[in-house]
């Protein structure tokens, strides 16, 4: 991609960018109230008798297949002399047009754009978010042409993107379409801000209203963007970059681009600190992933293929490890304190470690089947998630790392390798070539290590390599004596009216081997009736074990016997030695990249500030 930017670049200085478009498209917002536009693409002579033009099926950020093509309506295509073309659909994305060689031909469709959660598309009466995979088709022998993009908008709208401006108002260019497809384009009404940073400009366009403060926004974000380039290096964009914030009600999320982000947060979720933390931290992941997936990513994901699925077993590494580094970043750029980092990690590993998948599924496998992901109790019980798995590794590699190299590398080393030597332009990276990039930051074979925590499902040994970093991990239990235990069952439950219902049941937990069941309503224990706000509260009040548990399945009253275990009681916590020797505390140091303190951080007077913020 890299080159490709810098070529068109270069051309753009001799060559009128019109001149230099190949593909012409045009997006005509007709109907925004209805989330209609109109869609026109004009593609150069065709050399053969037919031309495929194509939807993706699935946007890149996402590994889901979303089926894009369900959207478009109203299809035609002519020639250069405005004859109709005869067509037909082929499969859920690809129309067949019958063609003459030396045609050209124009394609014409009404596209309906209200998908903000898929943030494919979207269009209302106050802007429109345009990813082209879901909005714009390519055929694949023009796929690598130079293009331009021209939108006719409503009057006061503004259009922005992390492409190239074009030669109209709300036009932009691209070298190619595979660029175009990782450059959303958003034009409607927006705050905005900018700033510069290292020759590049980043710019901010906050669509919606919210207790945000955008002027705090854009500081903060310039943080993170010179802490992720201290981190991984010279920037992969050439001139530009561009966050897209959407403050919403009921749709979240974010996904990375080439030259820009999109990121989804409740409107009401600004403030205070806590809630603005969160989109911070999806800044920080979104930002790094410009680096690790749009720089450099799995050799299998090279090129793209948006008419298929493209199947890696390093899913948890581009994944994963941005996760990984979103904490870490937000950290070291001073918008997280180091009790704020421990809780999140401690967390995510009490989470892990309720998490019986974890020995069923391996990182490598979970990144292959990311594509057909299992959902709810399956998920929890013979899964793990590329995301927490992928970041618990990053840790564990970091730390090891670290230990191997006497402190001086750690696992951006290895991320700063693969971004130097296997970009998307060099075709990617490969699972011996990830081995053999550790090899040469530690001089040591990681082959044996890869074999039991990437490809197999060996316990990860976290609180070991944390205890090597000065910290340690436990439950804190309550501050009274009756709270420093309770009943483990194993079980979540959600409010079912009257009674609570199991939501799912850990593996091999007390209620597993109970048989209990998803779907299953609690009615008593022991005869004692139960309900949503006090079931483990008469749980604790029951002394004889087994219990006899009685639930509703089917409509069936059913008697199981339960044999709860008592556990700690509190939250999972992880704190500074107050023994930590000078070795542990220069590996805390190193690795967080923040001074050694056994002092609690604290952030009453941000909250404050925050919770003051008027809304707007």
């Amino acid at each position: 991609m890299l080159g490709a930017l810098a070529l068109v670049t270069t051309l753009y200085a001799s060559i009128s960018q019109t001149a230099l478009a190949d593909v012409q498209y045009q997006i005509k917002i007709s109907n925004p109230a209805q989330h209609l536009a109109e869609v026109r693409i004009d593609f150069p002579a065709v050399h053969s008798k037919t031309l495929d033009v194509q939807m993706p099926i699935w946007r890149t950020g996402r590994y889901e297949v979303l089926n894009l093509g369900k959207n478009v309506r109203q299809m035609s295509a002519t020639n250069g002399q405005g004859k109709a073309l005869v067509m037909s659909k082929t499969d859920k994305g690809t129309w067949r047009v019958q063609t003459q060689k030396g045609d050209t031909v124009t394609i014409k469709y009404e596209i309906y754009a209200n998908a903000l959660g898929e943030r494919t598309q979207h269009i209302d009466d106050t802007h429109a978010y345009l990813d082209a995979s879901g909005v714009l088709m390519y055929a694949a022998p023009f796929r690598h042409q130079a293009l331009q993009v021209q939108l006719e908008t409503p009057a006061a709208w503004v259009s922005r993107s992390g492409l190239e401006k074009g030669t109209c108002e709300h036009c932009f260019v691209a070298p190619n379409y595979d660029v175009l497809i990782d450059s959303p384009i958003e034009t409607g009404l927006h705050e905005f801000h900018q700033f510069e940073i290292d020759g590049r400009t980043i710019a901010l366009a906050i669509w919606g209203r919210g207790n945000y403060d955008g002027n705090k926004m854009n500081d903060d974000l310039k943080k993170i963007v010179a802490e992720s380039k201290k981190l991984l290096g010279e920037f992969p964009f050439k001139k530009r970059y561009l966050f897209i914030v959407h403050a919403t009600d009921g749709v979240g999320g974010a996904t990375e681009h080439l030259n820009s982000t999109v990121i989804q947060h409740s409107r009401w979720n600004y403030a205070p600190h806590k809630e603005y933390l969160g989109f911070l931290r999806t800044a920080a992941h979104e930002f790094i992933h410009t680096w690790n997936v749009k720089a450099y990513r799995p050799k299998e994901m090279v090129p793209y293929d948006y008419q298929h699925e493209n199947y890696s077993r390093l899913l948890w590494m581009a994944e994963g490890n941005t996760s990984y580094y979103e904490d870490l970043v937000s950290l070291r750029a001073g918008l997280m304190n180091k009790d704020e980092y421990m809780d999140e990690l401690a967390k995510l590993i009490h989470a892990y470690q309720h998490q019986p998948g974890r020995f069923q599924q391996s990182a490598a496998e979970s990144s292959f089947n990311a594509w057909i992901d299992a959902g709810g109790e399956r998920a929890k019980n013979a899964s793990v998630n590329i995301y927490s798995k992928g970041h618990l590794l990053g840790m564990v590699m970091d730390i090891l790392i670290r230990q191997q190299t006497q402190n001086e590398k750690g696992f951006e080393d290895v991320h700063r390798y693969l971004y130097q030597h296997h970009t998307v332009d060099q075709g990617g990276y490969s699972e011996e070539q990830v081995r053999a990039a550790l090899k040469t930051v530690t001089g040591k074979d990681w082959a044996d290590w890869w074999t039991q925590y990437v490809d197999g499902v060996a316990e990860l040994p976290l609180i070991d390599l944390l205890k090597s970093a000065g910290l340690n991990y436990a439950i804190e239990a309550g501050k009274d004596e009756e709270q420093k235990e309770n009943w483990f069952t194993g079980w979540n439950t959600k409010d079912g009216g009257d009674f609570p219902v199991i939501s799912d049941v850990e593996r091999d937990s007390p209620a597993w081997q109970a048989g209990v069941v998803a779907g299953d309503t609690l009615i008593a224990a022991n005869g004692i009736r139960l309900n949503n706000k006090s079931s483990a509260d008469r749980l604790w009040l029951i002394q004889t074990l087994p219990i006899k548990l009685t639930v509703f399945r089917r409509d069936e009253l059913k008697e199981l016997n339960l044999n709860p275990i008592r556990q700690a009681n509190g939250k999972a916590k992880i704190k500074a030695q107050e023994s930590a020797d000078e070795t542990q505390k220069l590996r805390y140091e190193k690795w967080l990249g923040i001074a050694w303190s056994t002092k609690p951080n604290t952030t009453a007077n941000t909250e404050k500030n925050l919770e003051n913020t008027d809304k707007k």
